[in-house]
């Protein structure tokens, strides 16, 4: 026992070691587990040109509430035997919803909105799947969630066309937001371009429009190279934004933030929080004090460390002064002295400093990116 322990911790040791030494993601490792872990992800270039009806079906019913009223646009009936996708993108920023209507569904918050699933950027490239009853939804499958988006916010084009957008170079957004002509992009938004020279590019809109861009306004040609530097310089500008379930008003909660943080860099992570546990390598389950948290967080890399809670994922940013730096967007916490904290934003927080030793109880998983 005494040497299965011993080879453990160097096994341990060295893996630490590898992380701290490894600056670069390995992004295709990450990706292909992203994609084959994840039902609920997909590449949409590889999506199949048909699919059995009864898959359809329950993908539309799976992980929603019981909203009987809700149900019957969803025209679950209508559809066949055999379902044959098309294929288009978003013209917008749209919300993808768990039922094809802008009602609201709560629980017991009532600043959750239980209908909303996701926001789409502009040019999400989507596999459609089937028409509400009041035929102005789409039931569609996007890169990395299923679910309703309002027909009116999507192009549908044949699947050569999309393959053909797809294969464009592309402006990544570094910015929160910004706008080309009216429409509103967020981070980690990738803007197909069709000519360069120098620093302007003439990029190619949803609608199929172009329009003269230069990097200097909030872009970077491609993906950026992975560093912890550059990484916390998006997280520092990011705090105090909103906090925002499911993206609704065009901002982030816990695993959106991640997420895009991350897309910056090419990595295609899962949607909510339970997802992204499933993806880089878990160092640690539950830990049994904060002092093993303390201990094991110093020794692992900074910036893709990430602390998984129940229902919550945190950044970990390395240590100020001895004390362990979060980065999330949260709606609030329970402090060590009992109280609790409404933040409803993204923040930047110190473990100790901030009285928030007592998350070594929630904690279920520690996953770093390799």
């Amino acid at each position: 026992m005494r040497v299965d322990f011993n080879v453990g911790v160097l096994l341990m040791q060295a893996f630490i070691l590898f992380l701290n030494t490894s600056y670069a993601l390995q992004i295709s490792y990450i990706n292909y587990q992203a994609y084959t872990k994840i039902p609920y992800m997909a590449k949409i270039e590889d999506f199949p040109e048909i699919l059995q009806g009864q898959v359809v079906k329950t993908w539309i019913l799976e992980g929603t509430l019981p909203v009987e009223d809700l149900v019957e646009n969803t025209n679950i009936n209508a559809i066949p035997l055999e379902v044959k996708p098309s294929f288009g993108w978003t013209l917008k920023r749209t919300n993808m919803k768990m039922y094809p209507t802008d009602e609201t569904i709560h629980g017991s918050n009532k600043d959750i909105d239980l209908n909303q699933y996701t926001l789409l950027e502009p040019f999400t490239f989507l596999a459609i799947l089937h028409i509400s009853k009041d035929k102005k939804w789409l039931y569609v499958q996007s890169p990395f969630m299923r679910g309703w988006v309002k027909k009116e916010d999507v192009l549908i084009k044949e699947r050569d066309e999309l393959l053909k957008i797809m294969s464009l170079p592309f402006l990544v957004v570094i910015k929160p937001k910004l706008y080309i002509k009216g429409i509103e992009f967020g981070l980690g938004s990738k803007i197909p371009y069709v000519e360069k020279e120098g620093n302007n590019y003439e990029v190619l809109l949803p609608d199929g429009s172009h329009e003269l861009v230069t990097l200097s306004e909030g872009f970077s040609d491609g993906y950026l190279s992975y560093s912890q530097e550059v990484i916390k310089n998006v997280l520092e500008g990011l705090i105090g934004e909103p906090y925002d379930w499911g993206g609704k008003y065009g901002y982030w909660d816990c695993s959106a933030l991640v997420k895009d943080v991350f897309s910056l860099f090419g990595l295609d992570l899962p949607r909510n929080s339970q997802q992204q546990m499933q993806v880089g390598i878990k160092v640690k389950g539950r830990v049994r004090s904060y002092t093993e948290l303390k201990d094991l967080l110093r020794e692992l890399p900074p910036f893709r460390t990430l602390i998984f809670l129940k229902g919550h994922v945190m950044i970990y940013g390395g240590m100020q002064n001895n004390d362990p730096v979060i980065y999330h967007s949260l709606y609030g916490i329970v402090r060590d002295d009992g109280t609790f904290y409404l933040a409803k934003r993204v923040e930047k927080n110190r473990l100790e400093g901030d009285m928030l030793t007592n998350i070594y109880k929630r904690v279920i998983s520690i996953n770093v990116l390799p």
